[in-house]
């Protein structure tokens, strides 16, 4: 069965008025294939690489990255895995609409990331727009029950609570993410956010 092991707990913490220490969760799937979720920040870098050791492996063994969206605090690792394909949501303009699969030279190919489409087995993704339009996350068939690795689609354990006050300057669109938050609560025995520790879903 798959297994599902965060490698770092993102965070998004103001330092001061000025700076903000922010980067995203980091989460190896073990099953089929070894695949990592998002890549975190520069100050992430060792310590992904620590605790792929810890799991016996190195970026050199990940044979898949799947970017939950594409802002920075996601995904500045990623030249780490030069052996892994990058799987991501890519909005091109109205000439290139489609979903896409990067290659780890350089070439990029069209991929169906079509809601729901299966990565490895027992791992899929889908589109939970809202934060970003890029958005995806990911469903793992777990032995312990389904984990849904967020994004932010849910950045933190505050904002699985549905009716708890959104800073609404975070969001493309308060209906999509209203739904896609929902979406994933009616899926998820487990999630982990985009920022922060896995948690269960209380029934």
């Amino acid at each position: 069965m798959v297994e599902v092991k965060v490698l770092v707990e993102g965070k998004h913490e103001p330092i001061n008025e000025e700076k903000l220490a922010i980067g995203s969760t980091v989460t190896l799937i073990k099953g089929e294939e070894n695949i990592l979720v998002d890549t975190g920040n520069f100050l992430d870098r060792e310590k992904i690489l620590k605790e792929l050791k810890k799991e016996d492996l190195t970026s050199e063994d990940i044979d898949k990255v799947i970017l939950t969206h594409l802002h920075l605090d996601h995904l500045v690792n990623v030249d780490l895995f030069n052996k892994a394909k990058i799987y991501m949501k890519f909005r091109g303009g109205k000439n290139y609409p489609g979903q896409y699969h990067v290659l780890s030279k350089g070439y990029v190919t069209r991929f169906d990331l079509s809601d729901g489409v299966e990565i490895s087995k027992d791992v899929c993704v889908i589109h939970t727009p809202g934060h970003s339009e890029d958005l995806i996350s990911v469903v793992v068939n777990t032995d312990k029950g389904k984990v849904v690795i967020a994004g932010d689609a849910i950045s933190t354990k505050d904002w699985a609570d549905l009716t708890k006050k959104i800073d609404l300057t975070k969001v493309t669109s308060v209906e999509e993410f209203d739904n896609s938050r929902k979406r994933i609560l009616g899926i998820a025995d487990y999630i982990i956010p985009g920022h922060g520790k896995m948690f269960k879903v209380k029934i």
